[in-house]
């Protein structure tokens, strides 16, 4: 069973990192404000408090899971040169499919979000339209960049699922592989 976390922090916090465990323990379906309550260690009208309905909770795991990608990224893009025209398409590479054991958790939890409304995934989406306008204006090759992104998102779509079959060196021949079409694409 899903168990509170006793790390002092604001309740919406521990109200979104306890129902990102919810998703990641039990899954999308099973999610409840009464499990995501009890792991948050608040009531349920201190849940409700905060978010008045289980959308309104997803809508902000969904918002959530965008911030804290963007976060890996910009956070990516401190190891990669500034001169390296591929650095934002790299950064996206080392920043989404790099080992931060958040990451699943998060995936669980953009999948509990489209599993219940897709209109919650508005947020994501508009995030997406954005890297995909700044793939335009720049001076890559729009298709082999592209092609980088999906990949991207299908790995940590199968990673979230616990459905993918690589070993570890194998995905870290496929990161690899991704890094170098990446600096391709912007010859």
């Amino acid at each position: 069973m899903v168990e509170a976390h006793a790390v002092p922090a604001p309740a919406r916090d521990r109200i979104l990192e306890a129902a990102e465990r919810v998703v990641a323990e039990v899954g999308a379906a099973r999610l409840t404000l009464d499990l995501v309550a009890q792991a948050a260690g608040v009531s349920k009208g201190g849940l409700l408090y905060h978010f008045p309905s289980k959308e309104s909770l997803l809508g902000a795991l969904a918002q959530r899971y965008v911030h804290s990608m963007e976060q890996c990224i910009e956070a990516a893009k401190g190891s990669i040169s500034e001169r390296d025209p591929s650095r934002d398409v790299k950064a996206c590479i080392v920043g989404i499919l790099g080992r931060d054991p958040r990451s699943k958790a998060m995936g669980a939890a953009l999948l509990a979000t489209a599993a219940n409304d897709l209109t919650l995934l508005e947020v994501i989406r508009e995030r997406l339209g954005g890297y995909n306008q700044e793939l335009v204006a720049s001076t890559a090759d729009f298709a082999r960049a592209s092609i980088v992104m999906l990949a991207i998102d299908g790995l940590m779509m199968r990673e979230s699922l616990l459905i993918s079959p690589f070993t570890d060196q194998q995905r870290e021949h496929v990161v690899s592989e991704l890094m170098k079409i990446a600096k391709e694409s912007y010859r």
